[in-house]
C-alpha cells in the first residue's frame, strides 16, 4: 500500500465523514443559504442517482471493469477502481455527508441496527434479500 492508500484507509467512520462533509462543503455543495428541505430534495435524489448508476453497470456488464474515471485516478497517482468499487464508494460517501449535514451520528446509528440485526431471526419477514 502506498503513503497515499494508507492516508485513505486510515480513520474512523466518524472521522472519514467528517472529512468527506468538509471537503463537499469545500467544493460548494452545502451553500449557506441552503434549508434542510432544499438539501434533502437534492440529495437524497443523488443518492438514488448513484444507486441507479450501481444498477447499470451490473446490468451492462461492467460491474467487475474498470471504472470511467479511471484515467483521473490514474493521473492523481491513485489505484483503478472497478465500476462496482467506485459506485458503492459514492453511495458511501453521500450517505456520510448527509449525516454530517443532518448532525446524524451514523457511527452509533450502524452498530444500533447491526445489533438488533443480529437478534432478528432467519430471513425475517420470509424476505428474499
Amino acid at each position: 500500500m502506498t503513503n497515499k492508500e494508507n492516508e485513505l484507509y486510515d480513520g474512523t467512520l466518524d472521522q472519514i465523514a467528517d472529512a468527506v462533509h468538509q471537503n463537499a462543503v469545500a467544493h460548494g455543495f452545502h451553500p449557506k443559504d441552503q434549508s434542510v428541505a432544499d438539501f434533502l430534495n437534492y440529495q437524497l435524489m443523488n443518492l438514488i442517482e448513484e444507486i441507479s448508476e450501481l444498477h447499470s453497470s451490473w446490468r451492462h456488464g461492467k460491474f467487475n471493469e474498470p471504472c470511467d474515471k479511471t484515467h483521473m485516478l490514474i493521473n492523481v497517482g491513485l489505484p483503478v477502481l472497478t465500476c462496482a468499487e467506485e459506485e458503492y464508494a459514492d453511495i458511501v460517501i453521500r450517505a456520510l455527508d448527509q449525516c454530517r449535514r443532518l448532525k446524524i451520528n451514523i457511527s452509533r446509528a450502524v452498530a444500533i441496527k447491526h445489533m438488533l440485526n443480529i437478534t432478528r431471526p432467519y430471513r425475517h419477514g420470509d424476505k428474499l434479500s
